[in-house]
């Protein structure tokens, strides 16, 4: 697979999704990480700087490096300025194209951050194509909207658990910004994870809104498993055609497709 996970701003993606990211890295997946902004971060009614450049740059170095990410890309948007527009699509539907993208990760529509909001708007519109697209929560910290996340999909991690709260520490700015709120980010976290683990019936896991998922190696699988069945059942030959024969003591015969249909 050919995973390309989306976040607005450095620290989104590895709150997110970073466990299920660890867990495509084990299994052999390609695994692209893009940033919307590459601009330090300031506040928007101060006008202080919350993350610098140089920060930037270190603390996504230091969480994609322990992901293992094959791919690390920024888009040129301003922090608190993303848009969903021709040029915001046309990025990131290049990125897809260029990395041959199977499967993405991003925001989901009912987050409160404009930047967010206009960040999953511009994956939709450029993951049009892409089989697999599914929306990660966002921090556990006080956002409030209209409707609530509809998490219909969970990722066991379990064995990722730890590993994802060392990808967050990465992130020393915004952990510190929260600390100053009164918010443990990376104990949130884990608190979140467990909640979502106690509805996965697992002790940790990561929850997902599915906007679409087809998958195309799933078929054939089934398809291998009916013939063993069909087999086992008498109802096909070695050779893998269906038996019409009379199979019963009273002489009906159970033809495999008549029933099928």
């Amino acid at each position: 697979m050919n995973v390309m996970a989306i976040g607005a701003h450095p620290d989104d993606i590895e709150f997110g999704c970073s466990g299920t990211l660890m867990k495509h890295k084990e299994r052999g997946d390609k695994v692209v990480y893009v940033c919307m902004t590459s601009t330090e971060s300031k506040s928007g009614t101060s006008g202080k700087v919350l993350r610098s450049l140089e920060q930037l740059s270190s603390e996504v170095k230091c969480a994609t490096d322990l992901i293992g990410c094959d791919y690390v890309e920024f888009a040129s948007f301003t922090d608190l300025h993303v848009p969903f527009n021709f040029e915001s699509v046309s990025t990131l539907d290049g990125m897809i194209q260029t990395y041959k993208i199977d499967t993405v990760y991003t925001h989901w529509a009912g987050d409160s951050n404009q930047d967010h909001i206009a960040t999953f708007k511009a994956t939709m519109a450029a993951a049009r194509y892409v089989p697999n697209v599914y929306c990660y929560e966002q921090i556990p910290i006080p956002r409030h909207t209209e409707n609530e996340m509809n998490v219909n999909y969970y990722s066991d991690i379990t064995d990722y658990m730890e590993s994802k709260l060392e990808v967050a520490k990465c992130h020393k700015s915004q952990i510190e910004k929260y600390k100053k709120e009164g918010f443990d980010v990376p104990h949130r976290l884990k608190v979140l994870a467990e909640f979502r683990g106690i509805q996965a019936n697992c002790d940790y896991a990561e929850g997902f809104n599915v906007i679409k998922m087809v998958d195309k190696l799933l078929w054939p699988r089934l398809e291998v498993q009916a013939d063993d069945v069909a087999k086992a059942l008498g109802h096909m030959d070695t050779e893998g055609d269906y038996i019409t024969e009379p199979n019963t003591e009273d002489g009906n015969e159970f033809d495999i497709m008549k029933a099928w249909k």
